[in-house]
């Protein structure tokens, strides 16, 4: 049997922007847990806000807090930037439960012991 294979994903862009990159990386992190593989979420920027708790879904939009929530139930690991958590003035309370305080340290160790990087 092949050892799993483990990827980072970094979300860089805020929810429920026109270009749903945060949506298509969620797409891809269960797609990727599907497949046996490994995931690890990096919110890092406005993609801290992809962790937060309450947003408001705009008609006809997938809910991102929703979806981020049953990934973390399914294996997803996920961390938020430190300093863009303090530079968005988000308290640590207001995010999702599952998601743990990150850093570039921690970030850099995580693509160190990765095989694969998406960058969203």
């Amino acid at each position: 049997m092949l050892p799993m294979t483990t990827v980072t994903v970094v979300i860089q862009n805020s929810p429920y922007k026109e270009n749903n990159k945060a949506w298509h990386a969620l797409r891809f992190a269960g797609a990727a847990l599907a497949e046996d593989m490994a995931v690890r979420v990096h919110l890092l920027d406005d993609g801290v806000e992809v962790g937060r708790h309450s947003h408001k879904v705009p008609e006809g939009a997938v809910n991102l807090e929703e979806l981020l929530s049953e990934l973390i139930e399914c294996g997803l690991e996920v961390r938020a930037c430190g300093m863009a958590l303090n530079d968005c003035s988000i308290d640590e309370s207001a995010m999702l439960p599952g998601i743990e305080r990150g850093s570039m340290k921690a970030l850099a160790n995580w693509v160190k012991n990765s095989e694969h990087v998406m960058v969203f």
